[in-house]
């Protein structure tokens, strides 16, 4: 917060200040932490959808699984995105672009960058988004992403919390997109989210976020605010004035982190631009100014410190207020109460155990007004049982719906205040100042002044209760240390401060206070009723009133007109609003008199006359007290104006107001006294009757009672276990749904091929009993769908082959298949093959039977054998042969019948083209050689030779032999050659 300076004009100004900036504490890449229970798997589905294969981030997992069942989480997601999904286990590495998924059983937690597994314990209730989202951003810090999906109760409300304390990102889906609203709904309520989205919006604004220049660290915000310094003031004063509170005082670099986020969230790569459209976006100064302000906290944090200040300090201060006086506590920077609530709670465990009864003020102050309206309604989510022990939760608190309330005797313990540490007058005669991690964020010079301002406002042997990570500094002379670890610490009474309290360094020295609220504040009593005061308002402006004061039915002050204070004083001990216990006694008896005749007169108009003392200088005057009511339709409460008029005491005339009556004080005294006695007289009777039957009664309610009590606790807490185990259910349910619905597209994609393909199918188990057959299957083996579930050998196989069963048997024992061509009619082939099932862990399950259609392939065969059988003689009778020649392997192939012309056995020749050229006749060879060379080379088109071949016996035959290229490579090259030979030696005898 800004050191702030007044020109002679009186106006204020900040004074400017060099930038220096710190390295970001954090490099890497993004860790995203995702929590989802009911309903989760389709927001996650939606998510990855999408989000592109390299995000440049890690995605953790975290789902309320349930651990009696198998999770299908990672093969339904991998459907939906092309990130590598891994189950964790213990210790494993994060790596980017990979997706994490916790295992059943097991909290995960994240340290160092590893992931590391510790199994549930017991069926009470567990949150283990919170667990990881805590440790991810104790780890990460401003590397950390937190998204909370659809599911139910408030599991990763507190781990939202601990990740925007670090600096991290937050996301939360929309109540209306998601199935179950109760978790989205509870992290929104703490006002520390940055984006409510559905979740397909959600991946898109995450994936452009990670993306971002400020984030990836590709150009540096520092930079940027170097080369224009008066930027980051624009932004300061911008938010001091739309809010009243100045961030100049704060740690630069802790602020630039929080505006690098925003920058970034907003998709600006310049910060200048960004400030433009901070000037005129008032939705967006309320967000950046809730990232500065850092507001988080939770019940006894930092527990070993809470148990040594409940050990070593509170007993002491007991000792120090041996009398009556009050004990008085302050507890700046309060955020939503969770610390000021905690104190409370020691407090009062110490007065019951020891019997003490004490009063007590707790002082608990803010800038965050929204923090402060939260703070004092006392209701927190239900998942304050990881913070809270269970004995402290049941005496304290009570269950409700929506989470937790503190019970009032805490509540009433506290002051909840808006104040401003740095510019406001502190509060004096303290036993204990409790101010933990706000010092932190704040300049060294400014924390020593605070410091100083916490020594004065200390009593004598005063504490000061500071959080883990702050020091005294040179402050520390002036304390006693009472423990480091806790940094708990006792005023030295001799010690004078050099530092100047804080209030010192602002003019005027005492500012305007803002309004205390109190948790149970008559304030709620105005704002419902603030249609009907408005309507008042107007018939009260139609007159010129005197000072006066508008109250209710209570006598509680709702308004003032006029200067009013020389009437009324505040009161000593609790603050209060009352208008009789402010006012003098005889004046409060005489108000009180007027008000309660008033409110009997059928007009609702009446005065009276008081003589008193002038406030000022102590001279008599005249005090005349009117009082008007006003009720009717209008009205939902009768309202009372009560004003003051004072004049000198003078002789009366003859003439007296015909509107005032002036009252005897020991009259009136008198009236009150006999009316009170009348009152009391009536309800001792009825007391006493009631008392008697109460006593009778009050011993068995009173066993009831704590029967009742703790048949609650047991109730409560099997509710929140069955809670637990629902939605863990629901998760598992909601993957079997679609795990289901895939087995049946499965089922009919299957159908629809073995219909479409004829393929024939029969299912037998280990026992060979019919567990499924097809249609196809049916049509050939008359194996009905009625015949499931019985063995195979009890059925009459008539319509296959007698060794049908046999096979079956044979395969079952050697897990051999068998495979055979079974001919049913004179039209129908089928290819039977035998196999045995087996699972996906290859084990054997049984015997499934193939049918495979092979009428059209048989046909086909006949037509070939036949043509063949045709082709065969024709060339036999022609003495015509075929060769073939792969050219690069060297290899000819050719039929057998030329073989058996030239007298050579099979493979007697050779097969490479050197050997066949040596039974070519030598005149004739290279005639031949330059034929095939001309054809290969693309010359002639075709081959064509005549050439003379030598047989077994040594003599030669004429052949005319016809060729060509018949196939190849992909850049034109001769690959296969091919040709017939005709037996011509018969035609050169000729």
């Amino acid at each position: 917060m800004a050191t702030q300076k007044k020109d002679k004009s009186g106006t204020t100004k900040t004074a400017k200040k060099a930038i220096t900036f710190e390295k970001p504490k954090k490099d890497g890449f993004p860790i995203v932490g995702i929590g989802a229970s009911a309903g989760g798997l389709e927001a996650l589905q939606e998510f990855f959808d999408g989000m592109p294969s390299s995000p440049g981030a890690a995605f953790v997992i975290v789902q309320h699984l349930s651990p009696d069942y198998k999770s299908f989480m990672g093969e339904l997601l991998a459907r939906h995105t092309s990130i590598p999904i891994d189950i964790v286990t213990d210790n494993v590495t994060i790596e980017i672009d990979h997706i994490y998924l916790i295992p059943p059983k097991m909290n995960m937690t994240i340290a160092g960058g590893k992931l590391h597994l510790k199994e549930i314990e017991g069926r009470a209730l567990n949150l283990p988004i919170d667990i990881f989202f805590r440790s991810l951003a104790a780890d990460q810090e401003n590397n950390a992403i937190g998204i909370i999906l659809s599911g139910t109760g408030s599991d990763g409300t507190l781990g939202i919390r601990a990740i925007k304390e670090n600096g991290g990102m937050t996301m939360v889906q929309d109540d209306q997109t998601a199935k179950f609203d109760g978790m989205p709904r509870s992290s929104i309520s703490t006002g520390m989210v940055d984006l409510v989205l559905s979740p397909s919006l959600l991946a898109e604004e995450l994936a452009n976020y990670i993306k971002h220049p400020f984030i990836n660290k590709n150009i540096a915000i520092e930079s940027q605010l170097l080369q224009n310094q008066s930027v980051f003031n624009k932004i300061i004063a911008t938010l001091h004035d739309a809010k009243n509170v100045d961030f100049s005082n704060y740690k630069q670099n802790t602020l630039i982190r929080r505006l690098e986020k925003r920058i970034s969230i907003n998709r600006f790569e310049k910060v200048t631009d960004y400030v433009s459209y901070l000037t005129i976006t008032p939705k967006e100064i309320s967000a950046l100014f809730n990232d500065m302000l850092i507001g988080v906290t939770r019940f006894f944090r930092d527990e070993k410190a809470f148990e040594m200040l409940a050990s070593a300090v509170i007993p002491d201060i007991f000792e120090q207020h041996s009398d009556k006086s009050e004990i008085r506590i302050w507890c700046p920077a309060c955020s939503t109460g969770e610390e000021a609530y905690t104190l409370a709670i020691l407090f009062k465990e110490y007065m019951t155990k020891n019997n003490v009864i004490k009063d007590i003020k707790i002082f608990a102050t803010d800038i965050d007004e929204e923090s402060l309206a939260y703070a004092g309604t006392g209701l927190y989510p239900s998942n304050i049982t990881a913070d809270v022990p269970g004995n402290i939760l049941a005496k304290h608190f009570i269950r409700k719906d929506a989470g937790y309330q503190i019970n009032d005797n805490i509540r009433r313990m506290i002051i909840f205040a808006r104040h401003n540490i740095i510019d406001e007058p502190p509060f004096s005669k303290l036993d204990l100042i409790s101010c933990r991690n706000l010092l932190i964020y704040l300049n060294i010079d400014v924390q020593q002044k605070i410091l100083g301002t916490f020594h004065v406002c200390l009593k004598n042997d005063g504490y000061m209760f500071l959080g883990s990570s702050e020091s005294l500094g040179k402050l520390a002379e002036g304390f006693d240390i009472i423990d480091s670890k806790s940094k708990l610490f006792r005023k030295r009474n001799r010690y004078k401060p050099e530092f100047l309290p804080i209030s010192s360094l602002n003019t005027p020295l005492h500012r305007n206070r803002s309004e205390m609220m109190h948790a149970q504040s008559a304030t709620n009593l105005l704002k419902s009723g603030s249609k009907q005061l408005n309507s008042f308002f107007e018939d009260v402006a139609q007159a010129f009133l005197p000072p006066s004061v508008i109250v209710d039915a209570q006598c509680n002050v709702l308004y003032t007109i006029h200067d009013v204070g020389k009437y009324l004083q505040l009161p000593k001990g609790q603050i209060t609003t009352n208008l009789l216990k402010m006012l003098q006694k005889d004046a409060s008896v005489i108000v009180s008199s007027v008000i309660r005749r008033s409110d009997k007169k059928e007009d609702g108009v009446i005065g009276a006359d008081l003589t008193t003392a002038n406030i000022s200088d102590g001279t008599p005057v005249e005090l005349t007290v009117t009082c008007h009511k006003f009720s009717g339709d209008d009205y939902d409460f009768p309202y009372y104006l009560v004003s003051f008029e004072e004049r000198p005491v003078i002789i009366k005339g003859d003439k007296e107001s015909p509107k005032n009556i002036s009252l005897d004080i020991n009259t009136q005294y008198q009236e009150r006294i006999d009316e009170l006695e009348r009152e009391i007289q009536h309800k001792n009777e009825s007391l006493q009757a009631t008392v008697e039957e109460l006593e009778t009664s009050n011993e068995e309610l009173q066993s009831s009672n704590e029967e009742l009590i703790a048949s609650n606790e047991e109730l409560q807490s099997t509710n929140e276990e069955l809670q637990s185990v629902n939605e863990e259910l629901y998760t598992v349910n909601s993957e079997h749904i679609r795990k289901i619905e895939e087995l049946t597209e499965l089922n009919s994609d299957y159908d629809n091929l073995l219909k479409n393909t004829y393929i024939g199918n029969l299912f037998l188990d280990k026992n060979l009993v019919i567990r499924k057959v097809s249609e196809v299957a049916t049509q050939i083996t008359n194996v009905l769908a009625s015949d499931i579930g019985r063995p195979i050998q009890h059925l009459a196989l008539k319509s296959m082959y007698p060794g049908f069963l046999n096979d079956i048997e044979k395969v079952s024992d050697t897990l051999e298949p068998v495979e055979k061509e079974i001919h049913f009619t004179e039209q129908k082939w089928y290819f039977m093959r035998v196999m045995p099932y087996r699972t996906k862990d290859n084990a054997v399950d049984g015997i499934i039977i193939t049918f495979v259609d092979i009428s059209g392939l048989k046909r086909a065969q006949s037509e070939v054998l036949a043509i063949s059988e045709r082709l065969s003689k024709t060339f036999s009778l022609g003495e015509i042969f075929w060769w073939e020649w792969d050219i690069e392997k060297d290899i000819i192939a050719t039929g057998q019948s030329i073989m058996a012309i030239l007298g050579y056995r099979e493979n007697e020749i050779g097969i490479t083209s050197e050997k066949w050229n040596m039974i070519v006749h030598p005149d004739d060879r290279d005639a031949r050689n330059e034929a095939i060379s001309n054809c290969l080379s693309g010359k002639s088109e075709r081959y064509n030779c005549e050439y003379r071949l030598k047989t077994k016996k040594g003599n030669y035959i004429y052949c005319r032999d016809k060729g060509g290229v018949v196939l190849t490579n992909q850049i034109g090259k001769p690959i296969r050659f091919s040709g017939i030979i005709m037996n011509i030696s018969r035609e050169k005898e000729r």
